[in-house]
């Protein structure tokens, strides 16, 4: 007779795992509460942009997004929101850890292709907010190009 699978061996699975990382809801409410903070002047600018492109005529341009704060892809100890205008994305991977964390830059790159470039900075700060401000105009220059 064939074994049925066992929910018990899933259970057991997500208490050993939750006592591995027993830290990490702490560091991941860290790395989000700051991840919350940039997508909001994020988001800010991109209407900025959208409401100078439309009053100017330009609608090609508006089609800009930011996504809401999310569980990373990648990693259980990261959260990320993106920016994204139609295939050009730019990620923004807030990562909690012992250290007080970090925030990870990732892109513009196209979606489905090698992701990069990367850079570290503190989760809160100026050189931060720098770094995105340069990426987002970046990746709308590349994704606005004919």
């Amino acid at each position: 007779m064939a074994r049925l699978m066992d929910t018990g061996t899933f259970e057991a699975l997500a208490e050993d795992l939750a006592r591995q990382h027993g830290d990490l809801p702490r560091w991941r409410a860290s790395a989000r509460a700051a991840a919350e903070e940039l997508r909001g002047r994020a988001q800010v600018c991109v209407e900025a942009f959208v409401r100078r492109a439309q009053a100017l005529g330009a609608e090609q341009l508006v089609s800009v997004s930011v996504s809401e704060v999310g569980p990373d892809q990648k990693h259980v100890d990261c959260v990320q929101f993106s920016v994204e205008r139609g295939r050009s994305i730019l990620l923004c991977v807030a990562i909690g850890n012992a250290e007080g964390g970090k925030m990870r830059l990732v892109g513009p790159f196209k979606h489905g292709k090698v992701e990069g470039p990367c850079s570290d900075f503190p989760l809160r700060g100026a050189e931060l907010e720098q770094g995105l401000e340069q990426r987002m105009l970046d990746l709308l220059r590349q994704a606005s190009s004919v």
